[in-house]
Parts: structure tokens; C-alpha cells; sequence
């Protein structure tokens, strides 16, 4: 293999793996068209992550309670995504497959504005910040900080488009039951950032940077069911994810295990499983191979109608058809956390409850929880 077509495989191992890592495999909403599950037996939660079973119950354990969305007016939610991926990619006529890590970590602050009519919100979306780093061999082959002298963008072909997503200012539009209806700024954003961009810029744009994608940033409100339910009930959840050229659809089990204290709050304890599978209709050289896999716990704090914090695992196997006829098939393993880092008053700069503002995906965070 030449210097060239090598330095051509770890950028296209670093591109694929990316694509991964932006995902959205916290993020499944409820399939309105599903019945719901059968309820589950509640058993007591075993300590794990710091949770343990709630030391106060609810004074009517069995009762349903509406596990709601909410979008509090007048406040700053920053949501920390922190996702690592490990892609070992197989290509054809060569015997050792190449192992790529990646690790994204992205922070995005959502402030609610006005109400609309009729029920829901208009909610600001800013992109805070983005950390890319990407690893072959025990090294660093690419990486990515905003807080990074620019000089050294050319590195990177990555790097320019990224910079410009740091700052992006998007809005949802809310509905009452807190699903977005639609997102503003998307063509505006998507010119901006493919102007002078180099290929592989491109091909990641198109996966991080669509409307599906960009409403998937809401880690907060993913996948709570439509009606109350109470420990032990679950409810169908599927969701359409992009990944590169190509669609997937994400379809599991959401069960809402049992209540919990979790840094000194008590909250919902929810547990999905889930597998996925190429979206039906979905063509082209990208197919998924069988036995993808999901699984995630997140836990939802019913004071402030939101996921405060959620970790998933995905395994899955994707296969590229190439111009030769060939096949080259990629494994990937991937490790997704998201967690409610500030609530604060918008536009008064001190937040009420807050982690230190550390950059995404670098500093350790901080034990503090919202209340």
C-alpha cells in the first residue's frame, strides 16, 4: 500500500467513523402508530452508575404518572453528548483490517422562547461546542478544538466546517406534547458550511447536519411515552437515523423500570433494547449487516421534564459495495452517554445549577445535578 492510498484509508476510516459517532443512539421517539408494550415486572433497580432504589417511593407506587416534556421558559439547558466509536474496517485484498477510535463530543444549549399558539415553544439551539479526535495504532491520527490555533485547519479537511458549525444558531418549533415540529436555519446553515469544503467535509455534513439530525440533538425529551405509565410498563419507541449516504431505523422497547435516587434526586429509571435495520426503500452501495443491536438506560427527572442524563451501547456491522464489485465491511462499537450539564436563566450569565464549562468530551464532569 502506498503513502498515498494510506493516508487515503485512515481519512476515509476516520470519516465512517465520525458518521458513527454522530448517530443518534440516545435519541428513539415514541412510534405513534405503535400499540404499547407489554408491562414488564418491576424488580428493584440494582445499584449501577451511581443510582440506587428510590429511599422514598411515591405514596401510590402502582399509580401512572405522565412522564412530560417540558421546555421551561426563561431558562439555558446545556446538553453534553460525549460518543466513542471503534470501527475496524476489513477492505477487500487486504488481510488485517484497520482499527480507527473516534471520539466526538458536542455541547448544545437550548434556550426556550416564546410559546406558540395553541401549545408548544419556539426553543434557540446553539452549537457551544465540538471536540473531535480520531486514534489508529495508539495515535492520533486527525483531531478537532475550536479553542485550536486555526493555522492548523489544513491538517484536518474536516477542520473548516467544523469551526463553522461552533456558533450555529438554529430554532425548533415546538408542539404542546414537546416533539419538534420543524427546525429554521437548515438551508441557511448547510450553504454555509459546504462553501469551499473539501469532500470528505461534505459526506460528513450530510450526515451530521440535516434536519433529522439536528432534531436528534434534543437528548432531553427522546423517547417518553405518549400516555402515563408506572414502574414496570413499556411502550414501543422507532426512530429514522441517517448515516452517511443512507437511512437506518432504530425500533426497540422503552420500560420505565422504576423510580430511583440518582445524585440526590428521585427520578425515573427508563431501560430501552432495541435492534436496527436499514430503512425500508432505503437503496444504495451502504447496507446494514444482521444483528445490529441497542440497548441504553436514561433517567428522567419529572421536576424539570427532562432526560437529565442517558448512555447507550450500539453494535452493528455495516457494508460498503465498491466499484469493483467488492464488498468492504466495517464493525462498529459504540458508546454514547448525553448529560444536563447547566440550567440556568437565560441571558442572566450565572446559572442556577451548572458543571464546570469544561470543553466537550475533554474534562471529567463534576457530580453536581440540576434541581
Amino acid at each position: 500500500m502506498t503513502p498515498t492510498s494510506l493516508c487515503s484509508r485512515t481519512r476515509t476510516l476516520a470519516i465512517w467513523a465520525l458518521c458513527a459517532a454522530c448517530l443518534p443512539f440516545t435519541a428513539c421517539k415514541k412510534d405513534p402508530e405503535a400499540a404499547p408494550a407489554a408491562a414488564a415486572t418491576p424488580e428493584a433497580a440494582a445499584p449501577a452508575n451511581g443510582t440506587t432504589p428510590a429511599a422514598e417511593p411515591p405514596a401510590k407506587p402502582d399509580s401512572k404518572v405522565p412522564l412530560t416534556a417540558k421546555w421551561p421558559a426563561g431558562k439555558r439547558l446545556v446538553v453534553r453528548t460525549e460518543t466513542q466509536t471503534e470501527l475496524e474496517m476489513g477492505a477487500p485484498g487486504t488481510a488485517v483490517a484497520s482499527k480507527t477510535e473516534t471520539q466526538l463530543g458536542q455541547d448544545i444549549a437550548f434556550i426556550p422562547l416564546a410559546e406558540r399558539p395553541g401549545g408548544g415553544s419556539e426553543v434557540e439551539v446553539q452549537v457551544t461546542a465540538v471536540t473531535v479526535e480520531n486514534r489508529s495504532g495508539g495515535k492520533v491520527i486527525s483531531s478537532f478544538d475550536p479553542k485550536a490555533d486555526p493555522k492548523m485547519d489544513p491538517r484536518n479537511p474536516l477542520a473548516p466546517t467544523l469551526r463553522k458549525l461552533v456558533g450555529t444558531k438554529l430554532k425548533y418549533h415546538t408542539l404542546a406534547d414537546g416533539k419538534i415540529e420543524k427546525v429554521d436555519g437548515v438551508p441557511q446553515l448547510l450553504s454555509r458550511l459546504n462553501t469551499g469544503a473539501t469532500p470528505q467535509a461534505m459526506f460528513l455534513v450530510r450526515s451530521l447536519v440535516n434536519e433529522d439530525a439536528i432534531k436528534s440533538w434534543d437528548t432531553l425529551h427522546q423517547g417518553l411515552p405518549a400516555q402515563p405509565v408506572q414502574p414496570g410498563e413499556a411502550w414501543e419507541v422507532k426512530r429514522d437515523v441517517p448515516f452517511g449516504p443512507t437511512k437506518f431505523t432504530l425500533a426497540g422497547t422503552n420500560t420505565f423500570e422504576a423510580w430511583a435516587q440518582r445524585n440526590n434526586k428521585r427520578v425515573a429509571k427508563l431501560v430501552f433494547t432495541g435492534t436496527m435495520a436499514m430503512k425500508e426503500g432505503a437503496t444504495g452501495p451502504v447496507t446494514l449487516g444482521e444483528g445490529a443491536t441497542i440497548t441504553g438506560t436514561s433517567w428522567y427527572d419529572p421536576d424539570l421534564g427532562v432526560i437529565e442524563e442517558a448512555e447507550s451501547l450500539s453494535q452493528f456491522t455495516v457494508n460498503v459495495a465498491q466499484s469493483t464489485g467488492q464488498t468492504m465491511s466495517s464493525k462498529y462499537k459504540a458508546k454514547q452517554t448525553s448529560k444536563l450539564v447547566e440550567f440556568s436563566d437565560s441571558g442572566s450569565g450565572t446559572p442556577a445549577v451548572s458543571e464546570a464549562n469544561a470543553p466537550a468530551a475533554t474534562a471529567a464532569p463534576k457530580t453536581a445535578a440540576p434541581k
